[in-house]
C-alpha cells in the first residue's frame, strides 16, 4: 500500500464510495496525479485498498455479466492433411465440448467458474440460468463465438435457452470505433496498460484436458480463463466512454432518459449544445461517475432542468 502520496489515498477513498469500477479509479489517479506506473498496477492498489477499508460503492441496479469460455476441438478421421484437405461432418469422431465457463459480475472481486467435471449438461444449465439474471452479457467475440457455442451444446442436451440476450461484444466495438494494430484481447489489454492474458503451455494444455482428462491441466485452463474475464472487464471499463452502448440502462432500470445510459447515474451535466443540419437542437451530456458522453434531445434536457428546479424549490 506504500508508494503513493497521501492525496492519492484520499482521492481513491472518495471515488471508491462513488463507483465500484476500480479500473476507472486507477485511470483517474494516473491522469490526475501523473503517477508513472502501469494502469494494472494502480488498479491492483485500488482493489487492495478497497478490500482493506471494506468500502462498497452505492449500489447500481445494473447486473452486467462478464464471461469467457474454453472449448475443446473436434476429433476427426482423415486420410490426408494439408490446406486443401476437406473434412466432412461424417469424419467427426468426437464433437468438441465446452470445458469451462468463467464469469464475474461488474464490480465484484470474485471470478466464478463452472467446468465439465460436474457434467457438461449441468454446467451449461447453470450458466443459462446465470445469463438469464443479467441485464447485459459482455464477452470478447461473444456474439459470434461464446454465445453460439453455449447455445449449440444447449440444444444438443435439450436445454431451453433464450434466442436473444442483451449483449455487448468488445471485439465488435474495437473493430468499429478504433484502429488497433490487432483486435485480440491480449493486444488491446497491453496497449491500454492493463496487462495481457495469462501464459500457458499452448496446445499441450488442451490435449491434456480433452484426451488425458488431466485435472491439473483443467485447473490451469480455468485460471487462464479467469484472467481473460478480469482483462475483459478492465478493457470494457477503459473503452466504455469511447463507444456507443447497445442498451440504455437508465431507461431499463426505471430511470430518466437524461440519466447516464451506461451506469444509470443521475450525476450528469450538459457540456455542449449543437444543431443538426435539419435544425434540430441536441445536447451532449457527460456522466460524472463513469465519464460516459452521450446525446439527448433538447426536450429531454429541458425535462432534466425542470426536475432539478422542482427539487431545488422543494428544498
Amino acid at each position: 500500500m506504500r508508494g503513493y502520496p497521501r492525496q492519492v489515498y484520499e482521492f481513491a477513498k472518495v471515488r471508491m464510495e462513488q463507483t465500484s469500477n476500480n479500473t476507472q479509479i486507477a485511470r483517474d489517479i494516473k491522469n490526475k496525479f501523473g503517477i508513472d506506473k502501469e494502469l494494472d498496477r494502480i488498479r491492483r492498489f485500488v482493489s487492495g485498498y478497497r478490500e482493506r477499508l471494506k468500502i462498497k460503492a452505492k449500489a447500481v441496479p445494473i447486473k452486467r455479466l462478464f464471461f469467457d469460455i474454453e472449448t475443446g476441438y473436434h476429433l476427426v478421421r482423415m486420410f490426408r492433411i494439408g490446406k486443401v484437405a476437406y473434412v466432412s461432418p461424417e469424419q467427426i469422431k468426437e464433437h468438441k465440448q465446452i470445458f469451462c465457463i468463467c464469469y464475474k459480475w461488474q464490480g465484484e472481486d470474485t471470478v466464478h467458474s463452472l467446468d465439465f467435471r460436474m457434467g457438461e449438461k449441468e454446467m451449461i444449465k447453470q450458466f443459462i440460468r446465470i445469463m438469464g439474471e443479467a441485464h447485459e452479457c459482455i464477452a470478447h467475440n461473444g456474439d459470434r463465438f461464446d454465445v453460439k457455442e453455449i447455445r449449440t451444446r444447449a440444444i444438443y442436451y435439450g436445454l431451453l435457452m433464450f434466442p436473444q440476450y442483451r449483449t455487448l461484444d468488445t471485439l465488435i466495438k474495437s473493430r468499429r470505433y478504433f484502429n488497433f494494430a490487432s483486435n485480440k484481447l491480449d493486444y488491446i489489454g497491453k496497449y491500454l496498460g492493463l496487462g495481457g492474458k495469462k501464459e500457458h503451455e499452448g496446445l499441450d494444455m488442451w490435449i491434456k484436458v480433452q484426451e488425458n482428462k488431466d485435472d491439473q491441466a483443467l485447473d490451469a485452463m480455468i485460471e487462464y480463463c479467469k484472467r481473460d474475464v478480469i482483462l475483459l472487464e478492465d478493457t470494457f471499463a477503459v473503452m466504455s466512454p469511447f463507444i456507443d452502448h447497445n442498451n440504455n440502462f437508465a431507461v431499463l432500470t426505471g430511470g430518466k432518459r437524461w440519466e447516464c445510459p451506461e451506469c444509470a447515474s443521475s450525476d450528469v451535466k450538459m457540456f455542449r449544445t449543437y444543431t443538426t443540419p435539419m435544425g434540430v437542437i441536441r445536447r451532449e451530456m457527460k456522466c460524472n461517475q463513469c465519464k460516459k458522453q452521450y446525446k439527448v434531445s433538447n426536450k429531454t434536457y429541458m425535462e432534466m432542468l425542470e426536475q432539478i428546479h422542482k427539487q431545488n424549490t422543494e428544498l
